[in-house]
């Protein structure tokens, strides 16, 4: 007897549909070019990997039903789907609005100037700045010019990849624009934010620097280290050096995820 081997005829997506993979395929994109670049974390792992399989689910509808009334026929499949789209739902609707709160700050200036700067390090590669660190120190230098009564804590010590130390690569390309590295403190031990500003507040009681300060981060990180800020006693205001357009998608949902884990472990 001949097998019979016709398949169902894929039924064309509506445009409603259509419109939802036009805007996953974006996304999609969107979340790959920072890779091209280097910036490769959870963020945009994640990112591609959800908006990949949104997209199979819609360009195969038909395999994908089929596939979840398989699984939903036993009961450990039924209670399995429900617990994870629960989990997944709850866990999209909180990276949402903590990507929303971190957009908040994006466009952070101090209302009022600040005495002291704190810069957060970035990543150096060799002894040149990153982007993401040229960014911050652009937004520093045209602070300290604007200001010339202020100063400015450089902090971020040396990693791996890295020939010095964050803040002396800081602190290099300040003075080569001219300001005076009497204006300068260097804090090279942190590595992470939380100690950038537990280790800039401790220097700036050694030298008896006044508050408030400003701190000076890109865009998309502001949010989370005036949070930080606040929670170690720092009076404290943003100014949000730019991030690249490419990247920004990539950056403000790792700082969401970043936020879950700082709460979860502070």
């Amino acid at each position: 007897m001949k097998k019979r081997t016709d398949k169902p005829a894929k039924q064309p997506m509506n445009w409603w549909q259509r419109a939802l993979y036009a805007i996953g395929a974006v996304g999609l994109v969107w979340f790959l070019l920072p890779m091209f670049a280097g910036i490769v974390n959870p963020a945009n792992l994640a990112a591609v990997f959800g908006l990949g399989v949104f997209l199979w689910v819609l360009r195969h509808r038909q395999r994908a039903a089929r596939l979840l009334r398989r699984a939903w026929k036993p009961v450990w499949g039924r209670v399995l789907l429900l617990a994870s789209g629960v989990g997944l739902g709850c866990l999209v609707i909180v990276l949402a609005v903590l990507s929303i709160l971190v957009t908040t700050k994006l466009g952070a200036r101090p209302e009022t100037a600040s005495p002291t700067l704190i810069v957060l390090g970035c990543q150096v590669r060799g002894q040149t700045p990153s982007l993401l660190l040229y960014h911050r120190i652009q937004a520093a230098g045209d602070y300290l010019a604007a200001n010339p009564d202020a100063v400015a804590v450089l902090s971020g010590g040396q990693g791996p990849g890295e020939e010095i130390s964050e803040a002396a690569c800081m602190y290099r390309a300040l003075t080569e624009r001219g300001v005076d590295p009497a204006r300068l403190y260097v804090e090279d031990q942190s590595h992470v934010t939380r100690e950038n500003l537990d280790f800039s507040a401790a220097l700036m009681a050694r030298e008896g620097l006044k508050g408030p300060v400003t701190i000076v981060s890109n865009d998309f990180h502001i949010y989370r280290a005036l949070l930080m800020a606040r929670d170690q006693g720092l009076d404290a205001q943003g100014l949000a050096a730019r991030s690249d357009w490419y990247s920004k998608p990539t950056f403000i949902l790792r700082e969401a995820m970043a936020l879950v884990k700082y709460w979860l472990t502070k």
